[in-house]
């Protein structure tokens, strides 16, 4: 299974980022091959298509600080699963939710993206 991380940093001492958008890496653990791939967040665009193709390459689970409806929506579709892990570092993360210790996300945790688009209508 892979599992993404929004990150601060590049390795698993990294602190899981404030916001998920923001979050300037994106590290993803297969769990089979515990293999670590980094990729720098190339910021998003308005149909969030970098993550439906993110999913696409076979994510499962994003493990992320917060997240805005818009995201939430579009991962949710999507069949991935979303946990919150707020403040601690990657390497913490992990553990815990190989033990089934986080929590799966019902909802966001944001009542709005925090980008200020114009939305039309």
């Amino acid at each position: 299974m892979k599992i993404l991380f929004a990150t601060e940093g590049e390795n698993l001492e990294s602190k899981i980022a404030k916001r998920f958008g923001h979050a300037p890496y994106y590290l993803i653990y297969d769990s089979e091959t515990r293999e670590l791939n980094v990729s720098g967040n190339k910021g998003h665009s308005d149909d969030h298509a970098e993550l439906i193709d993110l999913v696409d390459k076979g994510v499962e689970v994003f493990i992320l600080g917060n997240i805005g409806p818009h995201a939430f929506e579009v991962l949710n579709r999507k069949g991935a699963k979303m946990y919150l892990a707020r403040g601690e570092i990657v390497r913490e993360a992990l553990e815990k939710f190989l033990n089934g210790e986080l929590k799966p996300l019902e909802k966001p945790t944001l009542k709005r993206s925090i980008e200020n688009h114009s939305h039309h209508g």
